[in-house]
């Protein structure tokens, strides 16, 4: 017997996507029990444009000030009727099939918590980009999910369009970190692998996940919001030498290390000099929490001089990227 969902939509200044992904909804292969939009403080209309949406079960569209998109998912959730929630960010396109096939294996597992599946990206034009995009991401990321190991070490690429949820599972975790807007996905995922709720992996690209530069991953909430989660993580997951078990140091760390990193060569190529500032911050106190040995303390303490001028350190990172043994070399540090 299948389970009754909810799809939840939180929209700002959204409305010329709305009719696409409000659209694709619409003509599921099994229908949900409704859909509820949360216009979050919108200025261009949304809110008025969803309310004249036609769809062939009950939607209710409701209007609060602007909190970020995990209080709206929040406040949608706690009116949700539907077993399952689906969640669908007001930009993104699901295929006909993505109701069906997430929500299958819930019918034969009561203690399954979320089922997720693979994406494709699309551009602002809603033209492809790239075809099953996680394995893409990062290769070294388990899918589903069954190690804490390789969910703190990583980010976990679970994007919420392509996630179903058991409502009561949500609630008993205490759904979205309204404090998050970017990593929020990470945080509820890893909550409820915490509680012991299983996952399940459909391995099919069922959502095309759209990436432009007005999109919450480029978003300057961003940074405060990395800030707050890899506090969140140092503190549930502090080192314990007694078990030999050095989550900061050895997962925690490195994986905001990396992210520092890469927002810095980013900001680089866009000329931004001083997000980049931001980002060798972010990048140099990571490290420190990593406890590097001699050797790559100094090593890094070179290049992080470096880093401090951006436009001399993009001409020398280009011109090591020609010298294989450098490709070599970042490949077995990622």
């Amino acid at each position: 017997m299948s389970l009754s969902i909810s799809v939840i939509m939180p929209v700002y200044n959204g409305r010329s996507y709305l009719e696409a992904s409000v659209g694709s909804a619409a003509i599921q292969t099994i229908q949900p029990l409704e859909i509820i939009i949360v216009d979050d403080g919108s200025s261009d209309g949304s809110a008025e444009f969803a309310e004249r949406l036609e769809t062939p079960f009950p939607k209710r569209v409701l209007r609060v000030e602007n909190g970020g998109q995990s209080r709206a998912r929040n406040i949608a959730a706690a009116q949700a009727r539907g077993e399952l929630l689906a969640f669908l960010d007001h930009d993104d396109i699901w295929d006909r099939r993505h109701l069906e096939l997430l929500a299958a294996p819930f019918a034969t597992d009561p203690d399954l918590g979320w089922s997720y599946c693979d994406i494709d990206e699309m551009d602002h034009d809603a033209q492809v980009v790239h075809l099953r995009l996680l394995h893409v991401l990062n290769p070294e990321v388990e899918h589903p999910k069954r190690s804490l190991y390789n969910l703190l070490a990583s980010d976990m690429y679970i994007f919420p369009s392509a996630a179903v949820v058991r409502a009561s599972a949500f609630s008993a975790v205490g759904g979205f970190d309204e404090r998050l807007a970017g990593y929020e996905d990470d945080d509820l995922f890893l909550r409820l692998f915490r509680a012991g709720w299983r996952n399940v992996f459909v391995p099919e690209s069922l959502v095309r996940y759209r990436r432009h530069l007005s999109s919450s991953a480029f978003s300057e909430r961003m940074w405060k919001s990395r800030e707050i989660y890899a506090a969140k993580l140092m503190e549930a997951f502090p080192d314990d030498r007694e078990l030999s078990r050095f989550w900061v140091r050895d997962l925690i760390a490195p994986r905001f290390f990396r992210a520092g990193q890469a927002e810095y060569i980013r900001h680089m190529d866009r000329g931004r000099s001083d997000l980049c500032a931001l980002a060798l911050d972010v990048a140099q106190r990571y490290s420190a929490l990593s406890k590097p040995g001699l050797r790559r303390r100094l090593r890094q303490g070179v290049i992080f001089r470096l880093m401090k001028r951006p436009k001399v350190f993009k001409f020398l990172f280009y011109l090591l990227r020609r010298d294989p043994r450098f490709r070599k070399r970042r490949s077995q540090t990622a």
